[in-house]
Formats: C-alpha cells, sequence, structure tokens
C-alpha cells in the first residue's frame, strides 16, 4: 500500500500546493475559471479522443463495462432516492444526495489516477466509463431533478435534458473518438503529435483547478463538517465496496473492474458546486462535500487499489 500511496502521491501534492497558494497568496476567481474552462472544454476532450481514436474499439468487447457500470450507477440513484426518503431529507438536501452520490470526480481525478497507476493503456477504458457516468448523471440524475420542479414542462425536462447532452464536449469527444477507432481512421501525423501535446498539459491543470477549489473553500465550525464526512464514507468506501462485493457476488474477478470500481471510489466532483443554484442544491454542504472527500480519498483510494492489486 506504501508503494501505491507514493505513485499516487505526486497527483495530490500537486492538489494541495494550489491550496496552499490559493489560501496564502489569493491568486484570484479568474484563474480557476479560465484553467476548468481549457480542461472542461479542450484538455479533457482532446486527452480522452486521442486515447480512444488510438484503440481498436469494439462495443461487444466493452459490453460488460457498459452493463455493469450502467447497472451500478441506476442502483445508486435508487438507493439515494430510497435512503433520501427513508430518513426524510428536506427538499433541498434530498435532491442534492440524490445527483451528488454517484458525482465522483471521475474525469479530473480519476483519469489521472488510473494512468498513474496503470499506464495510458488504461485510458481507452476509463474514458469509457467517464462517458457512462456523464450519460447516466445527465438523463436520469438531472432529469430527476427537472421533473421533480413541478414549474417544468416535460417538453422542457426532454429538451434540457438532450441540450446537456449534446454540449457536454467530454460525451461528444467519446462519441468523435469510438467513430474513429470503429472505422479505423488514421490520423494525420501532425495532428496526433498535436493532441499529443495538448494531453500533457490535462493532468496538471485539472489538479490546479481542484487545488484552487479546496484553498477557496471556508472552514467553518467543525460540526458543520459531520454530515460532510458521512456523505464523503459512503462514497470513498460504501460505493466502491458495493461494486467490489457486486462483481464478486456475481462470479467474476474484480481486479476485472479494476478501472471501475476505483472509479467508483473518486471523492466528489466539482461540477456539482456549479450546477447548485440552477437546480436548488446545498452549496455549502456540497463544497464541504468536495473538500473533505478529495483530502480522505488519499488514505481511501491507495486502500482500494491495493485490494484491487491483490485480487
Amino acid at each position: 500500500m506504501s508503494q501505491i500511496f507514493s505513485i499516487i502521491a505526486p497527483l495530490f501534492l500537486v492538489i494541495f500546493v494550489s491550496a496552499l497558494l490559493q489560501r496564502w497568496m489569493k491568486i484570484g476567481e479568474n484563474w480557476s475559471q479560465v484553467l476548468n474552462e481549457l480542461a472542461l472544454k479542450i484538455g479533457l476532450p482532446v486527452l480522452i479522443f486521442s486515447a480512444l481514436a488510438k484503440t481498436t474499439f469494439s462495443f461487444s468487447e466493452q459490453s460488460i463495462l457498459i452493463i455493469f457500470n450502467s447497472i451500478f450507477i441506476i442502483a445508486t440513484f435508487v438507493f439515494a432516492f430510497l435512503l433520501g426518503k427513508i430518513l426524510r431529507l428536506e427538499k433541498k438536501m434530498f435532491r442534492t444526495f440524490f445527483l451528488c452520490l454517484i458525482f465522483g470526480n471521475t474525469a479530473y481525478l480519476g483519469i489521472p489516477v488510473l494512468i498513474q497507476i496503470s499506464g495510458e493503456k488504461i485510458l481507452s477504458s476509463a474514458s469509457l466509463i467517464v462517458a457512462i457516468y456523464l450519460f447516466w448523471i445527465f438523463t436520469l440524475g438531472i432529469g430527476f431533478l427537472e421533473f421533480n420542479d413541478k414549474q417544468k414542462r416535460k417538453r422542457d425536462i426532454l429538451k434540457t435534458i438532450f441540450v446537456d447532452l449534446v454540449k457536454n464536449p467530454l460525451l461528444a469527444a467519446v462519441v468523435l473518438g469510438i467513430l474513429v477507432a470503429s472505422f479505423k481512421i488514421i490520423l494525420p501525423s501532425v495532428l496526433t503529435k498535436s493532441l499529443d501535446m495538448i494531453t500533457a498539459s490535462v493532468t496538471p491543470t485539472v489538479l490546479i483547478v481542484i487545488g484552487l477549489f479546496i484553498g477557496r473553500s471556508k472552514i467553518g465550525k467543525i460540526i458543520d463538517w459531520v454530515p460532510a464526512l458521512l456523505f464523503s464514507l459512503a462514497t470513498l468506501i460504501i460505493l466502491p465496496a458495493a461494486f467490489y462485493f457486486g462483481v464478486k457476488f456475481l462470479g467474476f474477478s474484480p481486479s476485472l473492474f479494476f478501472p471501475s470500481i476505483i472509479q467508483a471510489a473518486m471523492p466528489l466532483a466539482i461540477t456539482p458546486f456549479a450546477l447548485s443554484d440552477k437546480f436548488g442544491l446545498h452549496k455549502e454542504f456540497i463544497a464541504r462535500s468536495i473538500v473533505l472527500s478529495t483530502i480522505l480519498s488519499i488514505i481511501s483510494l491507495p486502500f482500494w487499489i491495493s485490494i484491487l492489486s491483490a485480487t
């Protein structure tokens, strides 16, 4: 486990150095916005497209990955809905819990961690998993929040879901990458070299974005962090454990689903914070959960990686 920690430690070092610089030097909001736009609209889409375009893609070979991750995501939504009703969470907290429980940082942190552990060969699988998460989150997840809003008409809900999917640069990159790979289109070397130059900048950029967000977050009182702690334990321990024991119960080796389980163990993504005003989510809870789950993932991720490496 110590060896695994030493492998992913540089990733978290970049995050927390960025957080400290933001805390001490007040780098400013503009840096975070620009870097986030760069990563979301250029860097990660290029990384995903480049990885998929270089592989031999087959839906039949990837069907198990697609099916199992889809079942896991849908089951998590159902679990979040039922638990929220059982606990009688107030509306704002219920909506937050429903969307955020499955909304792990699969792109910004998941892809860099998997590359750091397994190398570039895992990038195509990691990218496909990100696409699966985005598809279900922006259809079932956002769709439920829209449907739950009594003021919205069904036609408006479907329009919102469709627009969110079409405008998502990460999903667009996955679709284009799969098309290039499926039709065995060979890209010019000049283009691939240019894409490789951009992909080289992606990992440090997204890690700095996470760090700047953490650095801007308010500390507050310790008791205010208790709900975020419970939520973080659910996302970092319970969800990946459910995936791990689920595939084991069905007779599969968990190691076959290494990227899926590691992605399931990711801390909360930054995106729900950006969506909080639009969908009436609990902004303070989300901010604390992002910070705390990211910090705790320094321990939980090496744990899951070591468990899966031993199976």
